[in-house]
């Protein structure tokens, strides 16, 4: 009997330190299995904020020369109007610390832009006429035609052809060095040449230069009547004129911004809308002036015109 109890306690005080040992495991893994929580939302997207998500921001850039670019955060502090955002956000969402966010990846469908508004507008110099800047001259056919009795034919090209070089006297402070594609247009010059565009791809950076080029031109045949052994020629008066100009362009920015606050936030003009880490505010509430940039440009353009022929056998 004694023997048997001996065992059966021992068995026992076994079983005991088994359990103390598995106990201790089982306790310590209880913190890893902790819910994780859920991110903020803002219907219907989940706010970005760094506590639940990496706040990487969407840097990626459109095609060069497109006439729009992704509007940045230091883009968005120079806009005229960037201290009215940050007031509204003050009144709606109250003083707390924020960061500000524009394209960022967790809200592909509120893209924050730079755009082109409109064609470039060109403006001469103040008294512009083709009297102050062109010189007229006469100028012969390339080559000429040695005909026989009956007629003669002699090509000739009339119209215009321009070519305008221009350098960027001042920048726009936003989307610094970012490249644009845009319309540039030409007011008429009475006699010269009627209003035209041109696209134009420029660099938004102070010295760039860029050039355009405008050709208005027909070919006409000049048919004479000659003697065996005249030469036949087509003279025509040719213009070339020097015009001083300059072009301004207009940048706009649209489309919307985040504002990211440290601690949740509410709306104190919609009281029902909750708290959130993340509040989105729109750019293009701002008058077109208060988030405009422009850019400015000036230089020469060139023009040759061709017109009045006549043709002459001799």
């Amino acid at each position: 009997m004694y023997g048997v109890s001996f065992k059966a306690l021992a068995l026992v005080i076994l079983g005991t330190l088994a359990i103390m040992s598995v106990q201790p495991m089982r306790v310590s893994a209880m913190p890893l299995i902790q819910q994780q929580n859920s991110p903020d939302v803002l219907h219907p997207h989940p706010s970005p904020h760094p506590k639940f998500f990496s706040g990487k921001t969407l840097i990626e850039r459109r095609d060069a020369g497109s006439n729009c670019q992704n509007l940045s955060v230091n883009d968005l502090k120079q806009l005229p109007g960037f201290n009215k955002l940050v007031q509204k956000a003050k009144h709606k969402h109250g003083k707390g610390k924020y960061t500000i966010k524009t394209n960022d990846e967790h809200f592909t469908g509120h893209s924050a832009l730079i755009c082109v508004n409109e064609p470039a507008k060109v403006t001469y110099n103040a008294g512009t006429t083709k009297s102050h800047y062109c010189q007229p001259t006469t100028a012969d056919t390339q080559g000429t035609l040695t005909g026989t009795n009956g007629t003669v034919a002699v090509t000739v090209l009339q119209g215009v052809q321009t070519t305008a070089q221009y350098t960027i006297s001042s920048a726009a402070s936003m989307g610094l060095s970012d490249m644009f594609q845009t319309q540039v247009g030409f007011p008429a010059i009475t006699d010269l040449f009627d209003f035209f565009t041109t696209s134009v791809t420029i660099t938004n950076t102070q010295t760039q230069s860029f050039m355009t080029q405008h050709t208005a031109q027909t070919t006409l045949t000049v048919t004479m009547a000659s003697v065996e052994g005249d030469k036949c020629e087509a003279k025509e008066v040719v213009q070339q004129c020097t015009i001083p100009s300059t072009g301004i362009i207009q940048l706009v920015a649209q489309g919307t911004a985040w504002w990211e606050y440290e601690s949740r936030t509410g709306d104190n003009d919609n009281k029902d809308a909750g708290k959130h880490y993340a509040w989105m505010l729109d750019i293009n509430e701002l008058s077109i002036p208060d988030r405009s940039g422009y850019i400015k440009f000036e230089g020469n353009m060139e023009v040759v015109t061709k017109g009045n022929y006549n043709g002459v056998c001799k």
